[in-house]
């Protein structure tokens, strides 16, 4: 059965732009960025565009039908998580730099151990982009899987500023911490290098991983029948942020939710508030939280360090 719906608080505003974003919302905007990024000469500045265009949408759409208005954002918080998505965009291509001078080298010398070139090259592009999609969101959701499970890979990561936030909006699909992002871009990175998967394959899965990862953050009212099996949803990412802590160890794929229900951590339900604790830490305290999270937070590192004392 579907999801229950997350719209207890909303108007009866615009019905049908609400049943159109619930049911048809994902495909059409997946879709509709792919055939940018195709008309566009699938380079990475239409990578770029068709993510931006996605991102404009997604915030008019969170100001007309909010799954929860009672989350809207002001324009100074608003413009502070534009702030930090931009940061940690210019952090990602310096993290992707070092990988590619450093990470790829060692990589491509596999391919030769298995006899040869594995990547199928003569697939259809888009075919491609799919393969690619599902199998770097399956490795993510095992790095993400133990992120959760290990305090010190929590620690680690810096994955509990991505948790810290109240109010989940589309922007947040960029609020990370800057040591995330190592693990953030490597399962692309591996399977381009060890698979000799092509350039243009490898900028489309990024197309549709980011613009399936803003959605899933958005504040809208977002759950695809048939593609919510497959397709991580608004609805259903918005429960891995819930500020209870075991609602928040499920549905670890970002973007394939088909991992969590084959692997058994798949859950669903109505989410209150999103966040790591009662208050949401400042920005600067969020830097330090490698090394100190704050009082009240309930995580996994809060969780193994209670363990051993």
């Amino acid at each position: 059965m579907p999801a229950a719906r997350e719209v207890a608080e909303a108007t009866p505003d615009h019905p049908r732009l609400r049943w159109a974003v619930r049911n048809l919302g994902q495909p059409l905007l997946l879709a509709t960025g792919l055939l940018l990024w195709w008309r566009m000469g699938y380079s990475e500045v239409a990578a770029l565009a068709s993510i931006a265009l996605v991102l404009v949408l997604m915030e008019v759409l969170e100001r007309v039908v909010p799954a929860r208005p009672a989350w809207r954002l002001g324009v100074v918080a608003r413009l502070k998580l534009l702030g930090l998505y931009l940061a940690i965009l210019v952090v990602t291509g310096v993290v992707l730099a070092a990988y590619e001078a450093v990470l790829v080298p060692a990589l491509s010398t596999v391919p030769g151990w298995m006899g040869g070139d594995p990547w199928p090259a003569r697939w259809p592009l888009l075919l491609q982009v799919v393969v690619l999609f599902f199998a770097a969101d399956f490795i993510y959701y095992w790095i993400h899987r133990a992120i959760h499970r290990f305090g010190w890979f929590w620690r680690l990561s810096g994955h509990g500023v991505h948790h810290a936030f109240h109010n989940l909006h589309a922007l947040n699909v960029g609020s990370t911490h800057p040591f995330e992002v190592l693990f953030l871009t490597l399962p692309l990175v591996v399977l381009g290098a060890v698979f000799g998967a092509p350039g243009e394959a490898i900028a489309g899965a990024t197309v549709l991983l980011v613009t399936n990862g803003t959605l899933a953050h958005a504040n809208l009212d977002m759950d695809t029948p048939g593609l919510r099996w497959l397709v991580t949803t608004a609805n259903q990412h918005r429960r891995h942020h819930s500020q209870v802590f075991e609602q928040s160890n499920s549905n670890y794929a970002c973007n394939a939710i088909a991992w969590d229900r084959l692997f058994g951590t798949y859950s669903e339900g109505p989410v209150e508030q999103t966040g790591i604790g009662p208050t949401q830490p400042g920005y600067w305290q969020m830097l330090w939280m490698p090394l100190r999270e704050p009082a009240d937070a309930d995580t996994a590192a809060s969780r193994a360090r209670a363990q051993r004392l």
